[in-house]
């Protein structure tokens, strides 16, 4: 299956507060609409001070082969947070986790305008810690061209120097908030 194809998928209609309405759509109808709907995005770091990315696919509808954050989904309808975000790993890294082990930040508002796309989403943001042996850094699918471990202070880099077409962190304020919380988690010293 294509990236493409999962455009039919349904995903809930939030409203512009971020709340459930019990309404469902194709996630091409809700992009094409601008809907606001909700995402998944879960941080994975190592203790040292490394953060998981990967390369979104070529075969991506948004952002072909830009590096994103280790894990990033739509959470499909009747599916809890925790449901979506434990799948998308799977799907995306090849790695099984624990719910209990995720700790969620918060939830950001993000919307983006594109070609043919108007993505109005709530990203439920998590971060969870693992121990880099349990990382196949050559897991790629449909969905992800390649994963890699980076420094968390190449990530910031990264971030601020606001390269198009290299990495998505378009909202510098989300990720930074993101990283030093990941910092504040790791056994590296930043100061």
């Amino acid at each position: 299956m294509t990236s493409k194809s999962f455009e039919n998928e349904f995903i809930e209609i939030y409203d512009f507060k971020g709340q459930k309405t019990g309404k469902k759509a194709l996630k091409a109808v809700i992009h094409k609409n601008g809907l606001h709907h909700s995402t998944v995005h879960l941080w994975i770091y190592t203790l040292s001070g490394e953060v998981l990315i990967q390369k979104r696919s070529l075969n991506k509808i948004l952002n072909p082969g830009v590096w994103d954050v280790s894990v990033a989904g739509h959470i499909h309808f009747g599916e809890t947070y925790n449901q979506a975000v434990i799948r998308e790993t799977l799907e995306e890294t090849g790695i099984n986790i624990e719910s209990f082990k995720l700790h969620k930040l918060g939830v950001y508002h993000s919307n983006s305008i594109h070609d043919k796309i108007i993505d109005n989403e709530f990203h439920h943001t998590y971060v969870l810690e693992i121990k880099k042996e349990l990382i196949n850094i050559s897991f790629k699918n449909d969905e992800v061209e390649e994963l890699k471990l980076i420094p968390i202070k190449e990530m910031e880099s990264l971030i601020c120097k606001d390269l198009k077409n290299y990495f998505i962190g378009k909202n510098k304020d989300y990720y930074l908030d993101v990283i030093s919380e990941i910092k504040k988690r790791t056994t590296k010293n930043y100061l």
